[in-house]
C-alpha cells in the first residue's frame, strides 16, 4: 500500500519525521479531509497543513491530488471499506438517464474527476490506474450491466462498456470545450438528446 511503503525522504533542514511517517502523516491528512470535503474543495496546503508536512512531499510521494485520492480509494477498497465523499455518484442510479444526469452534473460543477484525471493522463502508475478502473467499473459499469438485456453476460458487459465510454467521452467533450454545442446546450436538453442513443446502445 503506498500509505506504508518507507522510501527514503530527500533530506531536509529541521526536519524531525523520518519518510515513512511523513508519507503515512500525509495519507491520514488526505483521507480526513477527503472525506469531510471532498476532492474538489480539499487543497494540498490543507493537507500539508493537518498532516504538519512540507506540501512539496506530496508530489514526491503520490504524484498528483488526484493520485492521492485515488490511494486513497485503493486503501480504503483493500480494507474492505467504501470511501464516503462528498462528490462519489449516488448508486444504485434509477436507470441510464438518471446516470447520465448525475455525470453530466458533476463535470459541469467541477470538470473531469480525480478518477477520470488519473485514467487519462499518460504518467499515472499502473497501481493508480487499476484501482481508478476499478472504481469507474463499480460506479458505472456494473450497476448498468443488470439493466442491460442480453442473453450472453459477455454482451452485456460490452454494451455497458461501450455506453459508460460514449457517456465519458460526452462529459469530456462537454467539460473541456471540444465542441461548442455540447459545451453551451443545457444539462436538461443534453441529457434529452443523448440519452436515446446511449439506451440504445446499451440494449
Amino acid at each position: 500500500m503506498q500509505s506504508s511503503v518507507g522510501d527514503s525522504e530527500p533530506p531536509r533542514p529541521g526536519r524531525t519525521r523520518n519518510a515513512a511517517a511523513s508519507k503515512q502523516a500525509l495519507f491520514d491528512a488526505a483521507r480526513e479531509l477527503f472525506s469531510q470535503k471532498g476532492f474538489d474543495q480539499t487543497t494540498l496546503r490543507e493537507i500539508g497543513e493537518l498532516a504538519g508536512v512540507d506540501t512539496a512531499l506530496i508530489a514526491y510521494y503520490f504524484g498528483s491530488k488526484a493520485d492521492l485520492y485515488v490511494t486513497v480509494v485503493m486503501a480504503d477498497r483493500m480494507a474492505g471499506v467504501e470511501p464516503s465523499t462528498p462528490e462519489r455518484l449516488e448508486e444504485p442510479f434509477e436507470g441510464l438517464g438518471s446516470m447520465i444526469d448525475a455525470v453530466l452534473q458533476r463535470s459541469d460543477q467541477h470538470g473531469p474527476g480525480p478518477i477520470l484525471q488519473a485514467l487519462m493522463r499518460l504518467d499515472t502508475s499502473e497501481e493508480i490506474r487499476a484501482a481508478a478502473r476499478t472504481r469507474l467499473e463499480r460506479q458505472l459499469i456494473e450497476p448498468l450491466v443488470e439493466g442491460v438485456a442480453s442473453d450472453s453476460a459477455g454482451i452485456a458487459r460490452l454494451r455497458a462498456e461501450a455506453a459508460v465510454s460514449a457517456l465519458i467521452g460526452i462529459s469530456l467533450g462537454r467539460s473541456l470545450g471540444w465542441f461548442e454545442g455540447i459545451a453551451e446546450v443545457s444539462r436538461e436538453e443534453l441529457v434529452a438528446l443523448v440519452s436515446g442513443a446511449l439506451i440504445e446502445l446499451a440494449g
